[in-house]
């Protein structure tokens, strides 16, 4: 497996994890949530996205 699919596991699975714990959360708090993953997904696919597919040198 390559560094880019198991950084992108790893997120997925933490995502996944926040998502699942809404339900014991009161809807008001989900937003916060929501922000959350959504940055944490756009980071990962930055850095997935730049040169060189995450690689670091």
């Amino acid at each position: 497996m390559s560094e880019e699919e198991k950084l992108a596991e790893r997120t997925a699975e933490g995502v996944r994890a926040r998502l699942e714990s809404l339900d014991g959360l009161p809807t008001h708090e989900h937003v916060a949530v929501y922000e959350t993953v959504h940055q944490e997904l756009s980071a990962v696919l930055s850095v997935l996205d730049a040169p060189g597919g995450g690689h670091t040198p």
